[in-house]
């Protein structure tokens, strides 16, 4: 038979292993400027893992966010900023397994817009960007290397239809380069 103190040692074991959660910890703070704006912070820790989100309003109604998160080898940022004009700016960053992806807009009043997406790993590295004006005009890019390998590619086209392109590969120690310009169209 099972004495008293040994069945209350293994019910109070039970308990500790079944109830206890690991440890968490989260925490953060306000302030307020003397202008009116505001900027927060809070962050959790724990379980092996860290999260932390930022935020902060300007009294002129900008506003900018960061949330960011951390674990067991994958990290991930995310950002946004919206200034008072409303132009706005988000990005996002993520790393896994050593390879890296990255994506960053920008969108003004005026139209205007930008994008930049970048992936970096295992030895090969691309990065392809698009610009467009209010106007109408574009401009794109893209490359992407490799041990021994670049290629790149650049076009840009104005309001008025001109296009001008650019074509760059080097391999091996050798280089190609094409470049042409196409004059807009005659009225």
């Amino acid at each position: 038979m099972i004495s008293q103190a040994k069945l209350s040692v293994a019910i109070a074991g039970f308990l500790l292993c079944t109830s206890m959660a690991p440890a968490q910890i989260t925490r953060g703070r306000t302030r307020i400027g003397p202008r009116g704006g505001t900027h927060s912070v809070t962050q959790t820790r724990g379980n092996g893992q860290v999260s932390g989100t930022r935020e902060a309003t300007g009294p002129n109604g900008a506003s900018y966010t960061n949330q960011r998160a951390m674990s067991d080898g994958h990290y991930t940022d995310t950002r946004t900023m919206t200034g008072p004009n409303g132009a706005t700016r988000p990005s996002q960053k993520s790393v896994q397994n050593g390879e890296l992806t990255s994506t960053k807009t920008a969108t003004r009043p005026n139209g205007a817009t930008y994008t930049n997406q970048r992936t970096a790993g295992n030895g090969q590295y691309t990065d392809s960007r698009t610009a467009t004006g209010p106007n109408g005009a574009t401009y794109t890019s893209q490359r992407s290397a490799e041990p021994g390998q670049l290629n790149s590619t650049k076009t840009a086209v104005g309001p008025n239809g001109g296009v001008y392109n650019d074509q760059r590969n080097v391999a091996n120690g050798q280089v190609n380069n094409v470049r042409t310009v196409t004059p807009p169209p005659q009225p």
